[in-house]
Parts: structure tokens; C-alpha cells; sequence
């Protein structure tokens, strides 16, 4: 969608005005605040999402460098 007075492209449609110009935009082309909390909320549960499979991640590494070094193993070190 493009901002009516400028007709550049617009990067969000969050804000009341545009950008590049600071137009004002007309209520039919910003989001709703419902629409905006969704999104906002939508992305809060990504981020959750990530930080566990991240968090998961690490200590499944963590345990395997454990269950390496008490084996007595050790990754090789330097270029060959």
C-alpha cells in the first residue's frame, strides 16, 4: 500500500504518519489497534517460542560436551 500523498511505498502501517513525508493517513489505511495488538502479540509468541528452542538448544549441547569430556573425549583443537 502507498501513502496517498507521497505515493511511496509504505513500511508500516502502524503509525499515523508516513515515513517518508509525514503525512498524515487516513484511518482506512493504518491498522486497527486490535490488528496492531494481534500482530504484537503474534510476534511476543514467536520470540517465546525461539527463546525456548534456544534454551532447549544449549542444554542439549551442554549435556553433550558433558557426556564427551566424562568419556574422556575432546574435540580436536587447531587447523589441520
Amino acid at each position: 500500500m502507498n501513502c496517498p500523498h507521497c505515493q511511496r511505498l509504505l513500511y508500516s502501517r502502524q503509525h499515523a504518519r508516513c515515513g517518508y513525508c509525514g503525512g498524515l493517513l487516513p484511518e482506512d489505511v493504518r491498522l486497527a489497534d486490535h490488528e496492531v495488538a494481534e500482530m504484537k502479540a503474534e510476534i511476543r509468541e514467536i520470540d517465546e517460542r525461539r527463546a525456548i528452542a534456544k534454551e532447549k538448544e544449549e542444554r542439549e549441547r551442554e549435556e553433550q560436551r558433558r557426556r564427551n569430556q566424562h568419556a574422556g573425549w575432546s574435540p580436536p583443537i587447531g587447523p589441520f
